[in-house]
């Protein structure tokens, strides 16, 4: 069976080597034996109310961030910042999540930091434009399969492993033929649109925009229908019904 191609857009990080420089042993004999040095790359041991002190640093960080003060943030503040793997913020009010709630956004502008987009409680559901993740999927035995890909997409929900509240499937619904569902983050449609291809096979396609900040996952249950379904996406995408907010109707 002949199969898509999927489109990746994402670099894969490269590993750097340390220099040997790094590994150098200072052999002067005339030194005092002291107490072995700690590596630069060895996280340092923690200390009993050391965790509580990061917890007042992040509540000091969010009480600065939600009343839009001002603020040199520290080094240690970075540090504590630094230990978030993921600070997601919102396309539409540009708010972004932060020890658990969504604030003013202070940190991005400044700091280096992983984010991912995800609209806030209050602007999700504004337009129907309003998703980040979409699929897409092509299959003329939809009358027969529709159920199972909802019940799939509930159960990827339900097993994200740490998802936030907001790590949502937006919606469900069928145009033209053409089974649609769309989700909050990146994250879940990948996962999704994944159990998908494993299931039912056929051919599947990634298409990330603005920087990997928006995906678009095409499944087909055959390759050769795409011709069948062209002329009905292309109605849809007409009436803008499927598109992201950036994007323009060519």
């Amino acid at each position: 069976m002949n199969l898509l191609a999927s489109k990746k857009h994402k670099d894969d990080d490269d590993d750097f080597p340390y220099d040997d420089d790094d590994f150098e042993d200072d052999d002067d004999e005339d030194e005092e034996e002291d107490e072995p040095e700690k590596k630069e790359d060895e996280p340092e041991e923690k200390h009993e109310g050391e965790e509580t002190e990061d917890l007042k640093e992040l509540e000091e960080i969010e009480s600065k961030l939600k009343n839009g003060e001002d603020v040199a943030i520290s080094a240690l503040e970075s540090k504590i910042i630094a230990k978030s793997e993921t600070i997601y913020s919102c396309p539409r009010c540009k708010k972004i999540y932060f020890n658990k709630k969504w604030v003013k956004d202070m940190i991005t502008d400044f700091y280096t930091v992983h984010t991912q987009l995800a609209y806030c409680p209050k602007c999700i559901g504004k337009t129907y434009e309003n998703f980040v993740g979409s699929i897409e999927i092509f299959d003329k035995k939809l009358k027969e399969r529709k159920e199972r890909f909802k019940e799939i997409a509930h159960q990827i929900h339900r097993a994200l492993e740490d998802a936030p509240t907001f790590e949502n499937i937006i919606n469900m619904t069928e145009k033209n033929g053409i089974f649609f569902i769309f989700t909050n983050t990146t994250r879940l449609a990948m996962e999704i649109g994944k159990l998908i291809r494993q299931e039912f096979s056929g051919g599947i396609q990634y298409e990330w925009f603005e920087r990997n900040q928006y995906l678009r996952i095409k499944w087909y249950d055959m390759v050769d229908n795409k011709a069948y379904f062209k002329e009905r996406l292309r109605s849809l995408k007409d009436r803008r019904f499927g598109m992201f907010s950036f994007e323009d109707e060519n």
